[in-house]
């Protein structure tokens, strides 16, 4: 069976702009590998993601995380810890959902509540709107069930072909200018795109 994703335009990767260099040369690789310069990830959050997915019992680090909606906790995080600019979204072809090994989580994958699944029907299980949702703070009060869903991943095991990138989103023209000017970005568009970002 075809299970239609056509509200998803790309399913989405965060990553310091130090890192994209790399990326593009040897494509988007699992957290433990040679060619990251800066490390965004957080550091407790990181520390549970040594653990296992209890689906094929590998490691999370060993993962390629990609978000559905990248405009969550981990960038809001992320956007306070570095200058603005320097976090860049990478934009990749929905067609990796079909990844053979590819696993789907309903939040963070480091959370000792999140469910996993190598279905791909797990994800019509998901409460887009809130993974959609623009925020997670209502009229004061916050939500723990939409800043969760707003979390929720895919991942893929080792690593995704740069040829499946297909936008770099940038908070700022400053940002986009750089990428331009310094990389080999043939065939991906370039966006600057603030209502992304925080």
């Amino acid at each position: 069976m075809t299970y239609n994703f056509s509200h998803l335009a790309t399913v989405d990767h965060m990553t310091h702009i130090s890192n994209l260099e790399g990326i593009l040369a040897n494509g988007l690789l699992s957290h433990n590998n040679p060619y990251q310069k800066v490390d965004i990830s957080n550091e407790a959050v990181n520390r549970r993601r040594s653990s296992r997915e209890p689906i094929y019992n590998k490691s999370l680090h060993d993962y390629v995380p990609f978000y559905f909606n990248p405009r969550n906790a981990m960038l809001y995080r992320n956007q306070q810890c570095f200058s603005n600019g320097l976090i860049i979204v990478l934009g990749f072809n929905t067609k990796i959902i079909s990844t053979p090994g590819a696993v789907f989580t309903n939040g963070n994958a480091a959370r000792s509540d999140t469910c996993f699944s190598s279905e791909k029907t797990f994800l019509e299980t998901l409460n887009w709107d809130k993974v959609f949702s623009p925020r997670w703070v209502n009229y004061g009060q916050h939500d723990e069930s939409i800043k969760t869903a707003m979390m929720s991943e895919l991942l893929i095991h080792g690593g995704v072909s740069i040829d499946d990138l297909e936008v770099i989103f940038c908070a700022t023209n400053e940002s986009k200018q750089y990428i331009e000017k310094n990389m080999n970005i043939a065939n991906v568009s370039v966006e600057v795109c603030p209502q992304l970002f925080f």
